[in-house]
């Protein structure tokens, strides 16, 4: 098992609420009746009104992809009753449910688990819709919500629901219900134990030479790639010769993030490039030498070998992974549990093509 760094984001990026990225297509949410619900799912049902927003999210992302996004109405009409455009409409339909049962089903769990937005966190989404009337409406929130309606089919009032929902799910939820598990003292023993060869450490030190323009991040001409590599060869040779790596890192390093401190780090496999790792792991100390990184060239100086030791570090670091793991197990097992139940009459009665 690798460990993680990060939680896996869950949320498909055409479901996620933008006040930048508001769907084009939900003009004609507004006239359906909220009463409506068309499929329900642990629980929680699903709106005519949300599921039409939604929907016409990933509408938009497929016009975009078939450069329909500036089109007319007509043209954007005609390109859901070709062919290519009938084949997406189910396509879409089911895409659609498949993102709301997870958003739900987030919900769901947070209430259980009485997990809820603070305070700070509300006011944010406030001042947002504040900064959406100040835009829409010159300060009139009347005036904003009739614009509001008529550009993206939903009313501020309705738009702020669904994304206090998205933050409940996406934001808080996905935050705090992982550090809820419980991980025995034995689970973390037992993936070290599985896993000592990730916690093994190095230090090395090094000193960048770049090989990319640092104001656009492109690569340098061969030429100049050419006068960086010999600068890294003539770096190493001042090493080999015994003058101080430290100083030679302050010197002449380009690496910000370790320029001052001689360029040494101290890191275990999975926390650099490839070819940075592969150079650090199989030296011994003393070993020098040049290699060559998407970032540039780099002088390099083994300094030691440091076994895996299960510290307070490894410990979080463990934690922090397993609970990923089975929250992601978690989400897994709500969704086989809980199937949506969709109300088919309602759905074909709106005019979602």
């Amino acid at each position: 098992m690798k460990l993680k760094k990060v939680l896996p984001i869950l949320l498909s990026a055409t479901l996620m609420l933008s006040f930048s990225a508001c769907n084009k297509e939900g003009k004609s949410s507004g006239k359906v009746d909220l009463n409506q619900t068309v499929a329900t799912i642990a629980g929680e049902n699903i709106s005519a009104l949300e599921f039409k927003f939604y929907l016409d999210m990933d509408k938009e992302a497929t016009l975009n992809e078939a450069g329909l996004t500036d089109k007319s109405e007509g043209e954007k009409s005609k390109y859901w009753k070709s062919e290519e455009g009938l084949a997406k409409q189910q396509e879409l339909i089911d895409q659609t449910f498949k993102n709301i049962k997870e958003l739900k089903l987030l919900v769901a769990d947070a209430n259980k688990n009485n997990i809820k937005l603070e305070q700070t966190e509300l006011d944010n989404i406030n001042n947002a819709m504040e900064g959406i009337i100040q835009d829409k409406g010159e300060g009139d929130k009347a005036k904003a919500d009739e614009a509001f309606l008529n550009e993206f089919g939903v009313t501020l009032d309705q738009y702020q629901a669904l994304f206090t929902e998205y933050a409940l799910a996406y934001q808080k939820y996905v935050t705090v219900r992982p550090t809820q598990i419980e991980i025995s003292d034995s689970d973390i023993q037992k993936e070290f134990d599985n896993n000592k060869e990730q916690f093994n450490k190095v230090t090395v030190q090094h000193i960048l030479i770049g090989t990319t323009d640092q104001t656009t991040g492109e690569e340098l001409p061969e030429d100049k790639k050419a006068e960086k590599k010999t600068l890294a060869e003539d770096i190493l040779k001042k090493a080999q010769a015994g003058e101080d790596f430290t100083e030679l890192a302050k010197q002449y390093s380009e690496d910000p993030g370790s320029k001052d401190i001689g360029g040494e780090y101290t890191f275990s496999k999975g926390e650099r490039v490839e070819e940075f790792e592969d150079w650090s792991f199989n030296a011994k100390e003393g070993d020098m030498g040049i290699i060559q990184t998407y970032y540039g060239y780099h002088v390099m100086k083994f300094i030691k070998y440091l076994p895996a030791s299960l510290g307070d570090e490894e410990k979080a670091a463990i934690t922090e992974s397993l609970q990923g793991d089975r929250f992601m197990q978690l989400i897994d097992e709500m969704k086989t549990e809980n199937e949506i139940v969709k109300d088919q009459a309602v759905i074909e009665s709106l005019n979602l093509f």
